[in-house]
């Protein structure tokens, strides 16, 4: 534009209405670019004519400003004489047709009762009048391509891409909360979390409804994958394992438009668990051989999946199988793997993962060595600090513990390990405490131990104790 004449003061001005006009750019948007301005830098140059250090304009407020009047906020006038002055044109010219129709009357009055030039007196002396031009049809001679025709809307279709009902501030707000829920989920009842997480679940779902650039679309897919994978973890918790196994199947079906192989893994890390805990061990234990072959980059680690594996042919008691998993992650264990991490709440910690090798091996009757796991777990329990301990592996551990030493004709052993959790309130526990309770307290009653009045009181208490944890 320098080049064909025109004065550097009337090019904003030019600039700004190409942009109206042919990119269809809404006018506050196109006046920020022509002015060459980052949405930051227009906040500082806001806040400096106020001369208020403390008028905190910022730049995702004028953002906000800028996707009015179809999302975002509604800047007042005052704001708008502010960013004219900015951006060196009228506050009148920051606002079109559609906007007009959506001001507040008192406003609109004020906007035909100003008699504020449309642009400045340089600009406006080089710059006609905003106009916009109607197409013509254009015959087109055989042979001949109407070049100027052919695909003229590509530039209105391609600017759709820029039009977004998301930014980055909402998907790190979404990725913050799903972060801090699960590593909140250890020292937080289980349904007070599943309420949190289905919140975010609805923000994600919702804003899927609208229009984002691939990227966005993309990491709002693997929001509600791992939102929705972490829901029906949670809910098999509770026992709800219908919902559990809706939720994993969004989870999925998220994954699939995501295309993303950590998300997988994460999904199949809760299917697995959902399944056994629900009764299908061999189904939990295909789950997650098939998690085991999207290979993510580390940042889940193999380890609760093989484990999960074990456990899920634990349940048939398929020893081979079981053996053959549990070397595979001795091999790979990592005592010093910590509770920390984005994806802490798929990482479980070392007492859950010895907790898992135990049951596994106590299973197929390797009595000593799943004794060893489940000490190698109570010890990594209580090194824990408080806030990263989950309140049902202690129950859990003495639960598997005693059942161990009955396997070893140890009755007393197991009365030491089960006798807290009868002066223990258990009626906050997941759903698994009160499934091994009752495991434990048919184990007390069969034929090996029914007429030792010992065995007899303790399943007795215990069928007490696992009534008193129903919800």
């Amino acid at each position: 534009m320098a080049a064909l004449g025109f004065p550097d003061e009337a090019i904003p001005a030019r600039v700004a209405e190409n942009l109206i006009v042919e990119c269809r750019v809404p006018p506050r948007t196109a006046w920020r670019l022509a002015s060459e301005l980052s949405l930051d830098v227009a906040a500082h140059q806001y806040n400096t004519l106020t001369g208020d250090p403390r008028a905190g304009m910022r730049g995702t407020r004028i953002w906000e400003y800028e996707q009015w009047p179809e999302r975002g906020v509604r800047p007042t006038v005052a704001a708008l004489r502010v960013l004219a002055r900015v951006y060196g044109t009228s506050w009148k010219s920051l606002l079109g047709l559609r906007d007009l129709e959506q001001l507040p009357a008192k406003e609109l009055a004020e906007y035909h009762a100003d008699v504020e030039t449309v642009a400045p007196a340089a600009a406006r002396d080089a710059a006609p009048m905003l106009t916009y031009p109607i197409r013509s049809i254009v015959r087109v001679e055989p042979g001949r391509a109407a070049d100027t025709e052919v695909g003229a809307s590509s530039l209105d279709d391609a600017i759709l891409l820029t039009k977004t009902n998301v930014d980055d501030v909402q998907l790190d707000d979404l990725w913050s909360d799903l972060n801090f829920l699960g590593s909140a989920y250890t020292r937080t009842a289980p349904d007070s979390a599943l309420g949190q997480l289905a919140v975010v679940g609805e923000r994600t779902a919702a804003l899927l409804k609208g229009r984002q650039r691939p990227k966005q679309t993309q990491d709002l897919l693997l929001v509600g994958a791992k939102c929705a994978a972490m829901m029906a973890w949670i809910a098999g918790d509770l026992g709800r394992y219908r919902l559990s196994r809706e939720l994993n199947s969004a989870a999925w079906l998220y994954t699939q438009y995501a295309d993303d192989l950590l998300a997988r893994r994460w999904v199949r890390t809760s299917q697995a668990r959902v399944a056994f805990w629900a009764g299908n061990g061999v189904e939990s234990a295909k789950l997650a051989a098939d998690g085991l072959n999207y290979k993510a980059g580390g940042r889940l680690t193999d380890a609760p999946l093989i484990l999960a594996e074990a456990r899920g042919w634990s349940s048939v008691r398929a020893e081979p199988q079981v053996l053959d998993a549990i070397a595979r992650w001795t091999s790979i264990e990592d005592p010093e793997l910590g509770a920390g991490g984005e994806d802490r709440f798929f990482n479980i910690t070392k007492d859950r993962r010895h907790y898992m090798a135990g049951t596994s091996l106590l299973s197929v009757g390797q009595a000593a060595a799943a004794l060893r796991e489940f000490g190698t777990a109570r010890e990594a329990y209580e090194k824990l600090s408080l806030e990263n301990r989950w309140e049902a592996m202690d129950p859990m551990i003495r639960i598997d513990t005693g059942r161990t030493h009955l396997l070893l004709d140890d009755l007393e052993g197991a009365a030491a390990q089960v006798e807290p959790l009868l002066i223990a309130d258990v009626g906050r526990q997941p759903d698994m405490v009160r499934a091994m309770l009752k495991v434990l307290a048919a184990e007390l009653s069969g034929p090996r131990w029914r007429s030792v009045t010992t065995a007899r009181n303790l399943a007795e208490a215990l069928v007490d104790a696992q009534a008193s944890a129903r919800p």
